[in-house]
């Protein structure tokens, strides 16, 4: 039971990491950052590690599954779950990540959810480690007793929690290979033949969504959302609880108070400070950081989502933006220039690095601030597409796929 709950667990978080690779390689980057772990060196490797993580842990996962190399399989879960158990424990204790991307934007678990779900799982992978020399590599009997229940509980985490199907298909493509490799591959060769198709598939579907964009979408920017709506709360909502507390000397010693216990009334207490914290934190809406200007024309959000049509192309690093791409991007503002649609260009890049890259890349348009972060979160493309009807985004793309500017006309706008 133990190596059914920890393959189905692992197959499932690495898919949906790598179903979202960028936006986990963005995470990566903020443990890395100064105010974490101050590991600049690795903040240029986020995408790589990020990749290599979220392949490691399905084929981790289909391994433990099938008994395939358990020696090698065992210690690489054993090392893997420590570091995360450090990582988790370290963001918990010190409030330094708010949340780990365990499970991308799917699950959103608090520092302490994710640092107990890591030692559940320790306990799991600890069990598999002590017994790992009795596991051997499954034949066709065994493997009909397991997978089938680790089938399920894929299934039911697929529908119930993430409401996606695609994960309990992945699975299946997964052990069907596991199927194929029993029947047509000699006995010493499957071992190594099933890991070699498994990393084949797997970074197959990374790199389709690294290349287009992510085949879910989790965000509050996910098509079908109204940007507008996503920044309000509703009237019922539970707002932020804060406390008082209040620093005074009395008789040399220094105490806390709250408001109700009046310590200003206190014979001989002396003010020292006066602290303002956090007791319940309320409701807070998806989008919080979106708005749009410039130095000329000031905070234009309102009007950008209350057009009837308008195109918003993010660019969260000019510098990091594909120059053929950002020339496509040009070509598609010239187009549409004459069309009755808002066009907006959006990028968190400086001022110089904006006027350098406009030169090299030959292109003319203006931009407008956003906030990076929330230009990342929008889309995971650099430059991305979107065209919104009233602050409702009806479609995005990644540069790979933008489309011909007749086409989005007769689409959209006739």
């Amino acid at each position: 039971m133990a190596r059914t709950i920890v393959g189905a667990l692992f197959i499932v978080s690495g898919l949906i990491k790598a179903n979202d690779a960028v936006g986990f390689s963005f995470k990566l980057g903020e443990y890395f950052a100064p105010d974490v772990f101050d590991i600049p060196f690795l903040s240029e490797y986020t995408y790589g590690l990020a990749v290599f993580i979220c392949i490691s842990e399905i084929m981790l996962g289909l391994s433990v599954l099938v008994g395939a190399k358990m020696r090698l399989t065992v210690w690489s879960l054993l090392l893997m779950i420590l570091f995360f158990d450090g990582l988790t424990f370290y963001s918990a204790y010190f409030d330094k990540v708010t949340d780990c991307g365990c499970f991308g934007d799917a699950i959103k678990l608090t520092p302490w959810e994710s640092f107990s779900k890591d030692v559940a799982l320790s306990i799991l992978i600890v069990i598999i480690f002590a017994f790992r020399n009795k596991v051997k590599y499954h034949t066709k009997k065994e493997n009909s007793k397991i997978l089938p229940v680790a089938l399920l509980l894929v299934g039911l985490f697929s529908y119930f929690t993430l409401e996606w199907l695609f994960p309990l298909y992945f699975t299946f493509a997964l052990f069907l290979l596991v199927r194929l490799v029993n029947k047509f591959i000699v006995k010493e060769k499957r071992e190594w033949t099933l890991a070699l198709l498994t990393l084949l598939t797997c970074f197959a579907f990374t790199y389709h969504t690294d290349s287009h964009l992510p085949i879910r979408d989790y965000r509050a920017y996910a098509v079908g959302k109204n940007i507008a709506e996503g920044m309000t709360l509703p009237e019922d909502a539970q707002a932020d609880v804060y406390e008082d507390v209040w620093k005074y000397e009395v008789d040399g010693i220094e105490n806390e108070y709250t408001t109700s216990d009046k310590p200003w009334e206190i014979e001989g207490a002396v003010f020292v400070d006066r602290e303002t914290k956090l007791i319940v934190e309320g409701d807070h809406p998806p989008i919080h950081d979106f708005s749009i200007e410039s130095d000329a024309l000031g905070d234009i959000t309102d009007s950008v989502l209350a057009a009837s049509d308008a195109v918003l192309f993010v660019m969260y690093d000019l510098s990091k933006s594909d120059r053929e791409a950002l020339r496509k991007v040009d070509e598609l503002i010239n187009a549409l220039s004459g069309e009755a649609v808002t066009i907006t260009a959006m990028s968190a890049t400086t001022e110089v690095q904006m006027q350098r890259i406009q030169k090299e890349a030959d292109i003319s348009f203006p931009f407008y601030f956003t906030d990076e972060t929330t230009l990342k979160t929008i889309v995971r493309s650099n430059p991305g597409m979107l065209w919104l009807k009233e602050g409702t985004i009806v479609a995005k793309w990644h540069y790979n796929d933008f489309p011909a500017s007749e086409d989005l006309i007769n689409q959209y706008l006739r």
